[in-house]
């Protein structure tokens, strides 16, 4: 049984607890901190979007429609749909000539729960443009249309703009990820389960792109440098992984659903994959926030400031505090 990373307390009683496992890889691929099962299938859903990025920039697609870093950084995003990431969007598929009609993902209302209040105030309605998956799968469509493969059924396992991201996995992490386990995401594309160890160490290697190939290392420093230059573009306002590349520059995080956090810090070499054992993202969050300091990627002060996240009060309907969430002892 994994350990219990998060603890949640009312008052100064523990009211509920987290289990899950994190593990931090070095560039050569060496595991330097670890906790709990770290060769436990997992799936890295969304976090595992700066990867399925890659194909889009090494193919010479990115460069061929003159794709700029908040598009790159919105290809790796599970975005809130405000209206900074709905207009990246839209000029993003007039360079591509196509609609947000060809998106595959499902109609969904925006996360950001003001945005999403006031589209139906003016009498909007759900549409796959707002899917918090569409910076991703118009990624896919760019990538189909450069290859000149066809756009229809890009989600389904075997297209082609699918088998190429599953090639760069299985060539980062030394292992065939077409034998693992999969089923359909959230937003349609596939979805796979592979050993946590081996998510941190294809993660690792975008700390050693020197080891890599010319055109795949070029595309791996674009993403990370999209990424932090445009952290609002990732997620957007009230996000941990947004908050947390502001507060910690150099830094590179993306959750995915169901408790899953990555993290990269090229300048210390270090790669980091959790896993929340019961998919909260609060855990994950108050983990993250853990591990990048038990590894000293960031300082006690920074921590404190992104205390909202890594240490939330909880807070009752009256306003009250009543109590908090917390790394658990394990961590000491």
């Amino acid at each position: 049984m994994n350990p219990v990373l998060v603890e949640v307390f009312r008052s100064d009683k523990v009211e509920s607890f987290h289990r899950g496992a994190v593990v931090a890889v070095d560039v050569s691929g060496q595991v330097i901190f670890e906790l709990g099962d770290i060769n436990a299938l997992v799936f890295p859903r969304s976090s595992l979007k700066p990867i399925q990025a890659i194909p889009l920039i090494e193919s010479g697609a990115a460069e061929h429609f003159s794709l700029t870093p908040q598009e790159i950084a919105l290809s790796c995003a599970s975005h809130n749909a405000e209206d900074n990431h709905q207009h990246v969007l839209t000029q993003w598929m007039k360079k591509i000539g196509l609609t947000a009609d060809q998106l595959e993902c499902g109609p969904s209302l925006p996360l950001h729960i003001d945005t999403a209040h006031q589209m139906l105030r003016d009498g909007g309605e759900a549409e796959r443009r707002l899917h918090n998956c569409s910076g991703k799968h118009t990624g896919m469509l760019t990538l189909a249309s450069f290859l000149d493969v066809s756009t229809d059924g890009y989600c389904d396992y075997q297209h082609e703009t699918q088998r190429r991201w599953m090639q760069v996995l299985s060539d980062l992490t030394g292992s065939d990820v077409t034998r693992y386990p999969w089923d359909k995401d959230g937003c349609g594309l596939p979805a796979m389960a592979m050993p946590l160890i081996e998510f941190g160490k294809a993660l690792s290697c975008f700390c050693a792109t020197d080891k890599q190939p010319q055109k795949r290392a070029a595309a791996m420093k674009r993403i990370l440098a999209a990424m932090q230059a445009h952290p609002d573009m990732v997620a957007g306002t009230g996000r941990c992984c947004t908050a947390t590349m502001k507060a910690c520059e150099g830094l590179v995080v993306k959750t995915g659903a169901e408790g899953v956090f990555a993290a990269i810090a090229p300048d210390r070499g270090i790669a980091i994959a959790l896993k929340i054992d019961d998919g909260a993202t609060r855990a994950a969050d108050a983990a993250l926030g853990a591990v990048l300091l038990q590894l000293d990627i960031i300082n006690q002060s920074q921590y404190e400031s992104m205390s909202n996240w890594y240490r939330p009060e909880i807070i009752n309907s009256q306003g009250v505090s009543v109590g908090s969430l917390s790394p658990s002892s394990v961590w000491h």
